[in-house]
């Protein structure tokens, strides 16, 4: 059923665009009196898409509510999160509302595309509420792998709702602060949480996620005493990390690099924001010839088996300055993002094929999540005391997992849903509390400096190149329809005909009694071609245009049924006739 918002103009809603029954793209409206509120705007991985590594959500359905969208808010600085900024802005132009590290970072991004000057970006304040009517928005501190990770309490007459963002509770997260524990817990015990929207990432994890402080320790016992490059790769955006592996590097009299674009942006948004205020040493990379290799700490991007990353790089010995060889280490300090696999373990291949040390979290404890396992989703569902929880950033079956979990913690009402699902919220009526609708939805892909639909005929033809190649097929003819050159078979990735002269020999043969056949059926001959039809039907209006091209589409389906017999598939063929009178 689509979303009649007539009918719900006045009703407080929560539809999510993306970050719903997955992970990565988090993009949430909220809505209420025919005002709407966004909070997080995120990017997310794309898998076998050719030339598309990212994606955003699409958001044509906010598009056309945008003169009621009062603003995107960010919870933090996490490329699911405000990743998409830079690509969707224009297309909603409301101001932008983070925390003071959240805006320095963001501006950096948007400066590569000429918008820092343009988005109005305004600084959080924490001692007060943002009143953005009808909506009064309280922030609450939670600790994440990132600092100023902010939860947002959302007020309304129709009830309030705990929007928690990414989040766990770390009593030492090296960066940034704790987790403001008391505040929820006053909330809760004074009953005004009425809906929790919260992250379900390891809600099938047993337990209480481990602390970044613990990591400290145990990536240092892994470090001390290797006398070889050690390269630390890691998420780039993930400060508390970083600062981790600097601190240790220090410990330990490494000189550090930082090899990446993004690590170089992070730690300069960092600083600007009152972090990484130690006497760390870092080095450039064209440095590093000065040292002995033990003096050397490596902090590089692509963790995820990224490309163009510096990870990847090092492991294709494509790195400029950077040479990793035989007994040298590297720590993958990071998740397997699901979907990426593959990618990750080409990479450890590739590693171990130089002789490379590899240790990553599946046989070293080198990575602490940043998200909350089953024992803290507990312990927040005691503390906020919601009676409605929506489970949110995670896969079905941690969703899922998330909702059995709050049914067992005594929530009345736990709601699983996707993007583009619209719940209805009423503080007055759990029953009617429900889904209400859906819109559409679907992901667009980062394509250079374009977005383009990812179910669109462009990524169809390109799939369709990928997996079978391009012919292109060129014949020049007169008025009579008859051959003037040897035509033009150009197989691009599909069949090499230079191999199979035969089979060439055969297509041009084809070709050949195409064009005789097609003159005798339309009586052509010399003097008589198509310049006289059409002075002949000049009644009939020929449209000589429109009859060569109906000429091109006989012959494309010809030959496609020959290269289908060659290939034992149906390549992307396109057929030119050039027609000199």
């Amino acid at each position: 059923m689509d979303l009649n918002l007539k009918k719900h103009r006045d009703d407080l809603i929560f539809l999510p665009l993306g970050g719903a029954n997955e992970i990565g793209m988090n993009l949430n409206l909220y809505h209420l009196n025919g005002k709407w509120i966004m909070v997080d705007c995120g990017v997310g991985f794309a898998y076998d898409i050719p030339g598309v590594d990212m994606m955003t959500p699409d958001i044509s359905f906010i598009k056309q509510h945008r003169d009621n969208l009062l603003c995107i808010i960010l919870t933090h600085i996490h490329e699911d999160h405000l990743g998409a900024v830079q690509y969707l802005w224009r297309e909603l132009e409301v101001p932008v509302y983070a925390t003071r590290f959240g805006a320095n970072f963001l501006r950096t991004k948007l400066e590569e595309y000429k918008l820092d000057k343009i988005v109005p970006i305004h600084i959080i304040d924490d001692s007060k509420p943002l009143i953005l009517n009808p909506f009064q928005i309280e922030f609450i501190g939670l600790t994440h792998s990132v600092p100023e990770m902010k939860a947002l309490m959302i007020k309304t007459p129709k009830g309030n709702v705990l929007h928690t963002g990414d989040w766990k509770f770390d009593p030492n997260p090296i960066v940034g602060d704790v987790s403001e524990i008391d505040k929820i817990k006053t909330l809760g015990d004074n009953g005004e949480i009425f809906a929790m929207i919260c992250d379900s990432t390891n809600a099938i994890n047993e337990g209480h996620s481990r602390s970044e402080g613990e990591l400290h320790e145990s990536l240092k016992s892994l470090i001390v005493g290797r006398n070889g490059y050690v390269g630390v790769t890691t998420f780039a955006s993930n400060i508390a990390r970083v600062h981790t592996i600097a601190k240790i590097a220090n410990e330990l009299g490494r000189k550090i690099v930082l090899s990446g674009f993004s690590l170089h942006r992070l730690f300069e948004v960092g600083k600007k924001s009152g972090y990484f205020f130690e006497n760390f040493e870092f080095i450039s990379d064209r440095e590093i010839k000065f040292y002995d290799k033990k003096e050397i700490l490596i902090i590089c991007t692509g963790c995820q088996g990224e490309p163009m990353a510096s990870t990847r790089k090092i492991a294709s010995n494509n790195h400029p300055t950077i040479h990793f060889t035989k007994g040298d280490l590297m720590i993958f300090s990071s998740k397997i993002i699901p979907g990426n696999e593959k990618k990750i373990f080409e990479l450890f291949d590739l590693l171990a094929k130089k002789q490379i040390d590899v240790m990553t979290e599946k046989d070293h404890f080198v990575h602490v999540s940043g998200h909350p396992s089953k024992n803290e989703l507990r312990e927040m569902y005691a503390l906020a005391r919601p009676k409605i929880a929506i489970p949110v950033h995670g896969e079905f079956i941690h969703t899922k997992t998330h909702c059995e979990l709050a049914r067992e913690c005594g929530v009345a009402k736990a709601i699983q849903i996707e993007n583009g699902f619209a719940i209805k919220l009423d503080k007055d009526n759990i029953v009617s509390s429900d889904k209400i609708g859906f819109v559409k939805t679907g992901y667009l892909g980062v394509d250079g400096k374009q977005l383009i639909d990812l179910k669109s005929d462009i990524i169809r033809e390109r799939k369709k190149l990928q997996e079978s190649g391009v012919i292109n097929v060129s014949i020049a003819t007169n008025d009579n329809l008859k051959i003037l050159s040897k035509p033009k078979i150009m197989a691009i990735g599909s069949y090499d005909l230079r191999k199979d002269p035969d089979a060439e020999s055969i297509i041009r043969k084809e070709i050949e009694i195409f064009f005789k056949n097609k003159a005798k059926e339309l009586n052509l001959q010399d003097g008589f071609g198509l310049n006289f039809l059409r002075k002949k039907k000049k009644k009939s209006k020929l449209n000589e245009s429109k009859l060569v091209n109906e000429i091109e589409k006989s012959l494309r389906s010809k030959l496609l049924k020959i290269f289908e017999d060659l290939m034992g598939k149906r390549p992307a063929l396109e057929v030119t006739i050039i027609l000199i009178q």
